[in-house]
């Protein structure tokens, strides 16, 4: 239970839904992480295990035999992962024929087919695919293309859980020679293309446009990020201050929001920046192709080009009524993709056709 994401997605839909009508054992693979004591404050979650912890280490088939354990102690209706590990710990314990007898639906959140090698998509078709009754995911265009692989496969498309501030975007600084803010969100992973955003920035530094930088987030390539930075001479220019529980606050006074992703599903980040109605740009990656009309809504780039991202700042940062124009079709598109109530519905209508099955 990190801050990460997906993380933030299960609390929110364990915090809608009804505690009169459900109650839930939520197993955690890993470590239980800092946003443990949240999750099992939640109404509805009676119970918190953790397959491994501080003192506590299990091999990968220990895992699957708790999990089992644990599963057919609980007796739950239904059998609900999260996240890929979780998911496959799932698939190996019910393989084992420890709980086959229950409804298993599994969580896709984020594109395998882009993220893994031969090796784990193999294991994610035989543990993971197969063994599921349904596929969830919060990517309409990786429910297209599940079902183009899967034909016979039940899978949804979910959206994201969204809570937005009641404050919209407008444009912060009008002045051509004043200092824009470009602001990226997210954990500082290879996945996450950061390096490519700030080889992006160093051409953009050539350019005629002032401006500073500012990465939200924390991870394990921190330093070679800063380290990147310093290499190009950008230290003063670009700052991380590490993870911020206020995101809105930074959001709502810069420029742009960059999301300079190698693969994704459906970013909360980047929905978040697009619903209070920031000019966006965003790799042509996964989901975002569902988000963003490029050039209508935001500005989509090929992954890995730090010369069209650093293209696509300087357009935005030179030309504040296209950049109005982006945020005022972020907001209203986000608007009408996004209810939180709807998808919740959804969620519920899936498990009672699981169940009913």
């Amino acid at each position: 239970m990190t801050k990460d994401g997906a993380e933030s997605q299960l609390l929110k839909t364990l915090d809608r839904l009804p505690p009169d009508q459900y109650e839930a054992t939520v197993v955690l693979s890993r470590a239980e992480g800092e946003r443990v004591r949240e999750l099992a404050a939640l109404p509805c979650v009676r119970e918190v295990a953790t397959l491994s912890g501080e003192g506590k280490r299990m091999r990968l088939l220990e895992k699957a035999f708790a999990l089992g354990g644990i599963v057919n102690a609980a007796a739950p209706d239904i059998v609900h992962s999260w996240l890929w590990y979780s998911n496959f710990l799932c698939g190996l314990s019910r393989k084992f024929g420890l709980w086959r007898q229950i409804p298993f639906i599994a969580s896709q959140r984020g594109d395998y087919h882009a993220r893994y090698g031969k090796f784990r998509l193999w294991l994610t078709e035989k543990l993971i695919y197969n063994a599921a009754d349904v596929l969830l995911t919060n990517s309409a265009q990786i429910q297209r293309h599940l079902h183009q692989r899967y034909p016979d496969k039940q899978i949804f498309s979910i959206p994201n859980l969204l809570e937005l501030p009641t404050e919209t975007w407008t444009q912060p600084r009008t002045g051509g020679s004043e200092e824009k803010l470009i602001v990226s969100v997210g954990r500082f992973a290879p996945e996450k293309g950061h390096r490519y955003l700030i080889e992006a920035l160093n051409l953009l530094n050539r350019e005629d446009v002032a401006w500073r930088c500012t990465f939200l987030g924390e991870g394990e390539l921190e330093a070679e990020l800063r380290a990147l930075t310093a290499e190009y001479g950008l230290s003063e220019q670009v700052m991380f201050p590490g993870f911020c529980e206020d995101v809105f606050s930074l959001l709502l006074t810069a420029d742009v929001f960059v999301l300079p992703s190698l693969h994704e599903s459906s970013p909360n980040a980047l929905i978040e920046a697009m619903g209070i109605g920031m000019p966006c740009i965003a790799s042509d990656v996964g989901g975002i192709v569902d988000l963003m009309e490029d050039g209508k809504n935001g500005i989509r780039v090929p992954p890995q080009d730090p010369a069209a991202l650093a293209a696509a700042l300087h357009r935005v940062l030179t030309n504040p009524d296209f950049a109005s124009e982006l945020g005022r079709n972020a907001h209203a598109s986000i608007q009408q993709k996004f209810n939180s109530t709807v998808s919740i519905q959804k969620l519920e209508e899936i498990y009672v056709g699981v169940i009913s099955s």
